[in-house]
């Protein structure tokens, strides 16, 4: 006697074939016979554990419809967030800075402009404007005026030409063209204890609570050249007012430097 092991898988059913036949005196009979058939057959096809694995794939297809449906979502919303960032940084680099904002002032209390740099101490305003390398003296245009400023090379464009920040002495002011490519502009302010912000109304302004006094703009230019500069400054405001210049009274330039210590020279080498 063979025993029956649990653990064997049993032997699916050979399929029942539909043996009834129809009686027009019973269809009724019939058709219960078609319907009980029918019904074991749908059993032996659709089990339980053939429906539990439908159910598994419904459900996993409908969690992977939501997850696609979030991870979608997230997509979206993470190219808006990409958009406005670029649209804040392109709108934060095509701020242009404002004129109302000063800038901090360089070493010698002014600023390198774009045609010119310029320095100040309490006393004066030195610009320096580049002009092409050789240029002739007699074809350099600059006009000082008490209230405007004219500056630059014949047949060509000016490259300053606008009204000053604040009022200078003309007699006291002047220009040279140092080694045929800079011109240098030496203004007298009528308001000696004043900070300019600009050379010029319009262009952008430095920062005048950090300018520092006693600082000398013309270090640079050395020992010869800054004593020239001051003695033709000294003569060319002598010629204004019909008085001697310091080749007829070499004693009166000491007198003129000590009296403007904004001008005072460095002590000379011995």
């Amino acid at each position: 006697m063979e025993v029956d092991d649990g653990n064997e898988s049993k032997p699916s059913a050979s399929p029942v074939a539909f043996s009834s036949v129809f009686d027009p005196s019973n269809p009724i009979g019939f058709f219960k016979s078609a319907f009980a058939f029918a019904s074991q057959m749908a059993a032996d096809i659709f089990d339980d554990n053939q429906e539990d694995k439908m159910e598994n794939k419904i459900l996993s297809l409908l969690d992977d419809i939501k997850k696609r449906k979030r991870e979608k979502k997230d997509e979206s919303e993470e190219e808006e967030d990409a958009e406005n960032k670029r649209w804040r940084t392109s709108e934060a680099d095509t701020k242009k800075p404002s004129h109302d904002d000063p800038l901090p002032p360089n070493k010698n209390n002014g600023l390198d402009m774009k045609n010119y740099s310029w320095s100040q101490t309490l006393g004066d305003v030195m610009v320096q404007v580049p002009v092409p390398l050789g240029t002739k003296k007699k074809l350099v245009i600059c006009d000082i005026k008490n209230t405007s400023l004219r500056v630059g090379v014949k047949g060509q464009p000016l490259l300053i030409d606008d009204e000053l920040f604040q009022a200078v002495k003309v007699c006291e002011s002047y220009w040279t063209l140092e080694d045929n490519e800079t011109v240098t502009i030496l203004l007298s302010k009528c308001n000696p204890w004043e900070w300019w912000k600009s050379v010029v109304k319009g262009d952008r302004g430095i920062d005048t609570s950090r300018c520092e006094p006693g600082l000398r703009r013309l270090d640079g230019l050395g020992y010869e050249a800054e004593r020239h500069m001051r003695k033709l400054l000294f003569d060319y405001g002598q010629k204004c007012k019909g008085l001697p210049t310091s080749d007829n009274c070499p004693e009166m330039l000491p007198k003129f430097i000590v009296h403007h210590p904004y001008l005072n020279l460095p002590p000379q080498s011995k």
